[in-house]
């Protein structure tokens, strides 16, 4: 993680919102997260790659994707997906990252059904925390939810942004410029020919904080969430049930929205969106309302919805 191009802005397209099985409103879980020039997908229900096009999104920009688990609303879009990339002549690698098994279920669909891929796959399996990838300016984490299946939650944290330098009060206390200004920048005690030492707290203001984005499905209420949400601008949460169908939702490895709502305030999160929604609720309203009375900047997601998030 560099943080030479910290962009603290990003865009999240919901291509799926639904769970389990699709309505006429709702696909099958996918979204698209865009930070400056690349997309990054996260997970890939059947449907997405026509979403990914209603939404205007360009697939040769895409550079990684990050799977939760391996049940088929979550997965079986991608081997589609990937033979339309190949059809549309993409040449460049492409990252796929999830749970163990990923890798095993990708080859053998695309061997059955007689697929050449001609780009180069890049597949990693993630089986525990860890930072799974890292792109200019910030990184990918994953940790472990708790879902029936074994999932994996994820999170997108930006670098730090340098502080500005203040290039006339480095003068003031004798700094010239040149050289020693750049290492000031870079967080460096400069000495002055008088011997003077001047510090970059002097000089430089403080770094800003980078952008944070986490997205946690499928999973009940879970202490690693917490930790991938933790400060996050946005939490991108699995709503599956109302409240009042607690019982029913931890029994298949699911969350209420009011749950999702505890994971926001405890992670001291800004904003919640929530997805996975049972097809069970044609209206949202009562989720909503659930989240809201926890947590009121909490939005329900909707297919090709887009939210603007920044630092």
């Amino acid at each position: 993680m560099t943080g030479r191009h910290a962009a603290r802005h990003a865009r999240v397209t919901f291509l799926g919102t639904s769970s389990g099985a699709p309505t006429l409103t709702r696909g099958l879980p996918s979204l698209v997260l865009r930070r400056g020039p690349e997309l990054l997908l996260f997970d890939c229900g059947e449907g997405t790659q026509l979403q990914f096009r209603k939404a205007g999104l360009r697939p040769g920009r895409l550079s990684r994707v990050f799977i939760s688990h391996l049940h088929g609303d979550h997965v079986l879009g991608l081997p589609g997906f990937l033979m339309s990339l190949q059809l549309g002549g993409r040449a460049t690698p492409l990252e796929i990252h999830g749970p163990p098994g990923i890798a095993a279920l990708i080859q053998a669909v695309l061997r059955l059904v007689e697929a050449h891929i001609g780009y180069e796959l890049r597949i990693f399996e993630h089986g525990a925390a860890e930072t799974v990838a890292r792109g200019d300016g910030y990184e990918i984490e994953c940790r472990p939810l708790d879902h029936r299946a074994f999932c994996l939650g994820y999170a997108l944290i930006e670098a730090p942004v340098p502080g500005t330098l203040d290039v006339a009060r480095a003068r003031a206390l004798g700094v010239p410029d040149g050289p020693l200004m750049g290492r000031l920048k870079r967080g460096e005690a400069v000495t002055l020919s008088s011997g003077t030492i001047v510090v970059p707290a002097q000089v430089v203001a403080p770094a800003r904080r980078g952008l944070r984005v986490a997205y946690c499905t499928d999973t009940r209420p879970s202490d690693e969430a917490v930790v991938l949400a933790r400060d996050a601008d946005l939490l991108i949460h699995e709503a599956t049930f109302a409240h009042d169908r607690a019982e029913d939702a931890h029994a298949k490895g699911h969350c209420t929205a009011h749950e999702a709502a505890e994971i926001a305030v405890r992670a001291g999160a800004r904003q919640l969106a929530l997805t996975h929604i049972s097809p069970r609720y044609r209206d949202p309203a009562p989720l909503l309302s659930d989240a809201q009375a926890l947590f009121p900047n909490t939005v329900i997601a909707a297919d090709l919805m887009a939210l603007e998030v920044s630092a």
